[in-house]
């Protein structure tokens, strides 16, 4: 059976932010295929430098301690890492600020009870926690 894809109109809105605060920076973001598992490759002159996958949350940088984003997106952001000797980041939109870490920092991993929002039993999960410590901020919100 094939999961859903919970991709909004919104979160496509919430990937241009980030597009536009890179862009600024010289960088450009190609939307990737959905079988790399991550969002966006980062390009510069034309040529892929890195990937990433884009978080959004509705609240502030530092209200928890850590970033969590499932295992699987840690393992293909990994893997590409691998194959194209290129960076993996996850960058989140915060309230506050655009911050970004590395998918090669370490993390601690956890369990994710899951969403009652969605109805959805697939929503639990193995995490990893990034701490919030270790994120370099990109922008200011």
């Amino acid at each position: 059976m094939t999961r859903p894809r919970y991709e909004s109109a919104h979160d496509r809105q919430n990937e241009q932010i980030v597009s536009d605060a890179l862009r600024e920076r010289g960088y450009e973001l190609m939307k990737l295929n959905p079988t790399y598992r991550l969002d966006c490759a980062i390009i510069k002159d034309g040529v892929p430098v890195g990937f990433v996958e884009i978080k959004a949350r509705t609240f502030e940088m530092n209200k928890f301690s850590t970033a969590l984003v499932n295992l699987h997106k840690v393992m293909a952001a990994r893997q590409l890492t691998f194959e194209t000797n290129l960076p993996s980041y996850m960058v989140v939109l915060y309230k506050d600020a655009l911050a970004r870490i590395s998918f090669a920092e370490d993390f601690e991993l956890g369990v994710f009870r899951g969403r009652n929002d969605r109805d959805d039993p697939m929503d639990r999960d193995l995490m990893a926690h990034f701490p919030i410590s270790r994120f370099m901020i990109v922008s200011q919100r």
